[in-house]
């Protein structure tokens, strides 16, 4: 007999899908009630019906409305006046003053570290018309290499065609190399060989009867080129000295607490900057304007008052005490007015030179003298524990 399905399964299996759905939708609806219950009832969209059109087509849906944003204030742009209509809002810039005709010169000669000094210079003295700086350094020049620039034999030349009243030389960091005849850096045949020219540019110098500021080299990034020129430095400073020159050490203006090399520290007005390129090597703004601070000292002492700001108010043939601001040489006293008889009698002021001097009054040792001095104690009062008095006294 075949296998064949029960007459009863189709209504079993109805029955059992039509229970199932039933605890579906009220599962469904209880957990519908609990999330009611603790968030609310929850808002079902319907689309409108205003929104379908009669062809069955979907009505575009209008672009909501929001709220336009408030712009926000911006600050009001800086007025711009023409030149027909007044002055710019800035603050104008006070004018540089120019150089008098007759402005003593300062004569900058040297490598690429004379450049940079003699942009400092030129700051420093921006507001003296009566000094004007001349910049005739020679960035690739040296004692070493004269087949590019001889110093010693055109320093004469230049000397006479600007006339200055101080040469100032910075040389050296083109240097570190040898001579074309082979003398080795920093042997004793180089060190004889440089210093000979050294000398020859000083004395070529002196002839003119000009003074001359030698400036040292600073430290720089490489300890190679720091520890040669420190060698170079103290060439410089005999030479200086032996013809009579100044040398400038610039040495601690460039190198941190430890004596090391910084790229960055003091300017001259105390605040810290940076000092340094990044090569180790140029100077910055700031470095220029620090080392020329350290000449500026020693030509102010040499230029005198042509470094005043004030100096255009002098006029020709003036004393040099006329300048404004300019302290007044002391007044030399050879006489003295006579006495009144009528002053106040002073200490001795009556009495004839030679006469007996005044018995001093006698004055009473004090309780201390005369036992520090005298060895005499005080007397001892009634009550006190040094009192040993007998019979005792009673205190009053």
């Amino acid at each position: 007999m075949g296998r064949h399905s029960s007459p009863f399964s189709p209504l079993l299996l109805s029955l059992a899908l039509g229970l199932a759905g039933t605890l579906v939708f009220v599962e469904s609806a209880s957990a519908r009630t609990i999330l009611d219950m603790l968030f609310g009832p929850r808002e079902i969209y319907r689309e409108p019906t205003d929104r379908l059109i009669d062809d069955g087509r979907r009505r575009a849906r209008p672009p909501r409305s929001r709220p336009a944003k408030r712009a926000r204030p911006r600050a009001p742009a800086p007025l711009r006046t023409s030149p027909r209509e007044g002055p710019s809002a800035t603050a104008p810039q006070p004018a540089i003053p120019a150089k008098l005709p007759d402005a003593k010169t300062v004569l900058i000669v040297g490598d690429f570290m004379a450049g940079n000094l003699a942009e400092g210079l030129d700051a420093a003295f921006i507001d003296s018309p009566g000094v004007r700086v001349v910049d005739r350094a020679d960035g690739s020049s040296g004692f070493v290499r004269n087949d590019h620039r001889d110093w010693p034999a055109t320093i004469g030349g230049m000397i006479e065609a600007e006339k200055p009243a101080v040469v100032v030389i910075m040389v050296g960091a083109n240097d570190r190399q040898q001579f074309a005849s082979g003398q080795t850096l920093l042997t004793d045949e180089w060190t004889k060989e440089y210093q000979l020219r050294i000398n020859a540019f000083l004395e070529a110098v002196k002839k003119t009867g000009h003074p001359v500021v030698w400036v040292g080299q600073p430290a720089f990034k490489s300890k190679s080129i720091t520890n040669d020129v420190l060698a170079f430095n103290e060439l410089y400073r005999n030479a200086a000295e032996k013809a009579d020159g100044t040398f400038v050490d610039v040495w601690d203006g460039f190198v941190d607490q430890s004596g090391n090399f910084t790229l960055s520290g003091f300017d001259i007005s105390g605040q810290t900057a940076r000092l340094r390129n990044n090569d180790g090597i140029g100077l910055t703004i700031a470095g220029k304007r620090k080392l020329a601070f350290y000449v500026e000292k020693p030509l102010r002492q040499m230029l005198g008052n042509a470094t005043s700001p004030d100096v255009a108010a002098i006029k020709p043939g003036a004393p040099v005490q006329a300048l404004p601001g300019t302290p007044q040489a002391p007044v030399k006293v050879d006489r003295l007015a006579p006495i009144s008889l009528s002053d106040p009698e002073l200490d001795g002021g009556t009495d004839l030179l030679g006469a007996a001097p005044r018995p001093e009054p006698a004055v009473e040792k004090s309780a201390r003298d005369r036992l520090v001095i005298d060895g005499v104690a005080p007397d001892s009062q009634p009550g006190r524990v040094n009192d040993f008095s007998w019979p005792a006294q009673k205190a009053p």
